[in-house]
Formats: C-alpha cells, structure tokens, sequence
C-alpha cells in the first residue's frame, strides 16, 4: 500500500515538473521559445519550401535605386571686359541775354539733367561772350562757381564741381549793377552754351554667359569650381575683378595680372536650370580667358547586401548537392533595367526589359563571408527584393 502511495506521489511530482515547464515555456518570449523548440538547421539561411528543396541564404527587400550622370565640366568663352570713356555734350542751351541797370534787371534760370552723375566726371559749362559789360556771376544749384569781368568772346570752359552735380540740376546767370551810373547798363549775351562730361560706358566693364545643368545632374553634385586667367597690362592700371554666378559674387579682388586662379563656388550659388556667370571690373581693362567650370559628383549610390555561409553549407555546394542562385525581382514597369552586378569581386553587366533576374553563383560563392553589391546605370532601378538561395539538385 505505501509502495502504491509512493509511486502516485511521484507522477504527481512529474506531473506538476511538467506543468511548471510548460508555463515557462509559455512565457518566454517568441524568439527564444522558437529556438528552444526548434531544431537548429545545418545549414546557413532558412526553410521556404516544406521539403527543404529551397533554402534562403538572403532576402531584402531594396526598393528605389537613382544612377549617378557625369556631370560634364562647362567651358565658357573668353570674354573681354574693360572700361570706356568718351567726352559728351550732355546738354544744349538756347542763348540768353542777362542786363542789370536802374530800370532794367534780368536773370536767367537754366536747367539742365545729368542721366548717370556717378559715372560722369570732368563735367564743364562752356560759352562764347559776343555782348559782355560788368562782372558775370553763375551759380549752380544756389552754389555760386563763377564771377568774373569777362574780357573776350571765348573763354575757358568753367569746371563744374561733381558735388554739386545731381540728376536734375539749375544754372542761374546773374550781372553786376552799375552803382551812381544810371544812365548805364550792364549786360551779357551768351551763345553756344553747352555742358560737357567724361561719360563712363558700364556696359563694357561686364560679360554674361550662360550654362544649364539638369535637375539629375544638380542633385548629383558635390562640388564646383570655376577656374580662369585674368591678362591685363598691369595690375597698377585695372581695378576689381568681380565673378558672379547667379548675382551671387564669388571672387572679387584685383588679380595678379597674367596668373591662374582656382575659386571654389557654393553650391547654394547654382541651380539646376539656366545659370549666369558674369565677370565684371570697375576699371581698366581684362581679358579672361581659359575659364573652365569643374564639378564633382557625389559618390555612385549603390546597395550592397551580406550574407554567410558556413562550412557544412559550402561543402554541400562544392559537392554539388545544392546549386546556388542570385534571383532579383524588379517593379515590371517594362523599362529597360542596366545595373553592375558584383558578387564577391566577380562583375556581371545586367542589360533587360524581364522582371526577373536569375543567375548560377556556384563557382563564386565564399565560405563565411559574401557581399553582393547592385549599382544602377543611366537608369533608376525599382526592384522588389533580392535574394540568394539554395536549391536543391
């Protein structure tokens, strides 16, 4: 009887061992319970058919791939900038007659525009003097710049102040009275009244060329740079040499006349599109020539994907049990698919319209570690997944 109560006691001890390791197991989380329960497969990679004909060594999934253009460097034409300066009659004025006596007092007001003061120097009012009596007074701009007993027809052009010049300016013209002398009058006559100027020609002292870079090509790029040479006669007799790339200045010095200049510009400076560079000076004169734009691309976008294989695995495949395949499965966009295929240091051109890549990798499969690594060519590639597996002979 004790020998039977023994023996219940223990089942019951069995009974609840087991209990407590089932509820352990429960409880464990998903990855651990999975390998506790499972078998660890000799080989490296997974199960995807129920006979185990097929094993998978690599799946992922890859997604878009955009290629990297040559972004070709751009030359520019030489260009030839310099300034210009020619003396002009700015403006003509009508004869005028001036008298100042006891009855009889007569000023003249004149105006006259200057369209560019900035760039306009040696500025000089000339006039002949056929009737002359007393001392002639000229203010410009309520700024008197004249008096003086003139004494002959022709006199020496007056030079006009250039800060008194503005845009829009007034000449008054004036005689002295004739004091106890009233039954005199002084008087002037003036004729050929002109102002003349040095007019400085802007539109020589710059130079714009274009070029264009597609939106593929600026999102490729990684670095610009503009390289040119500046001839000029002295660097003692030219100014400031100014480069802009789209009315952003990127170099502006006076250059070593004759020397090579390398400048780096910012890539915030282009745009994809139409873009400008001007070369500009504010004196003397340049001609740049041998400008070149160099760009440099990103590095080439490509997926690279790793994978093992571990000695019982490579010695099924070198004994010819199983038969290694690379398969890539792309969008069926009906598109032509260019990539380089690399795996493990052996090249393969992919050229296709198919929606599915399939190629024997048996004589380029490594024990331990492999890489696969796709780099799209000229076109994007949109490809499902990529996968290496195992089948069985």
């Amino acid at each position: 009887m004790k020998k039977a109560q023994g023996g219940i006691n223990a089942a019951i001890l069995v009974a609840i061992i087991a209990a407590m390791i089932i509820i352990y197991i429960l409880f464990l989380p998903t990855e651990d319970r999975e390998d506790l329960l499972e078998e660890e497969s000799d080989y490296a990679g997974s199960s995807t058919s129920d006979d185990d004909e097929v094993i998978t060594l690599l799946s992922e999934n890859v997604g878009r791939l955009d290629p990297v253009g040559r972004v070709r460097d751009k030359d520019i034409p030489n260009v030839n900038i310099f300034e210009t300066t020619n003396s002009k009659v700015l403006d003509t004025i009508n004869p005028i007659s001036i008298r100042n006596g006891w009855f009889d007092k007569t000023i003249k007001t004149i105006r006259f525009s200057i369209a560019d003061p900035e760039n306009t120097d040696n500025i000089v009012l000339s006039f002949s003097a056929p009737k002359r009596r007393g001392i002639l007074s000229i203010k410009l701009n309520e700024e008197l710049i004249y008096e003086y007993d003139i004494n002959r027809i022709n006199i020496d052009p007056i030079k006009l102040k250039k800060n008194l010049i503005r845009e829009n300016n007034e000449l008054e013209f004036s005689v002295s009275g004739v004091g106890a002398r009233f039954w005199t009058t002084n008087e002037y006559a003036l004729e050929d009244i002109k102002i003349i100027g040095d007019l400085t020609d802007l539109s020589r002292q710059e130079s714009q060329n274009v070029f264009t870079l597609t939106d593929t090509e600026f999102q490729n790029l990684e670095e610009v740079e503009i390289r040119f040479v500046p001839y000029c006669s002295s660097s003692a007799t030219v100014g400031i040499l100014d480069v802009f790339m789209n009315n952003r200045n990127i170099f502006s010095a006076v250059p070593v006349c004759n020397d090579r200049y390398k400048q780096e510009v910012p890539l915030s400076a282009v745009s994809a599109g139409q873009n400008k560079v001007i070369f500009r000076t504010n004196k003397g004169s340049y001609s740049v020539e041998q400008i070149k734009l160099d760009f440099r691309e990103k590095d080439v976008p490509e997926a690279v994907y790793y994978f093992e294989v571990n000695e019982t695995t490579f010695d099924d495949i070198m004994d010819g049990e199983y038969d290694p395949f690379i398969k890539i499965e792309f969008v069926d966009d009906e598109k032509t698919k260019k990539m380089d295929l690399n795996i493990n240091d052996h090249l393969v051109r992919v050229d296709q319209d198919k929606k599915t890549y399939e190629k024997n990798i048996g004589n380029w499969i490594e024990e331990d570690n492999n890489f696969i690594k796709i780099t799209p060519i000229k076109t994007t590639l949109d490809i499902v997944d990529v996968k290496v597996e195992l089948e069985e002979k």
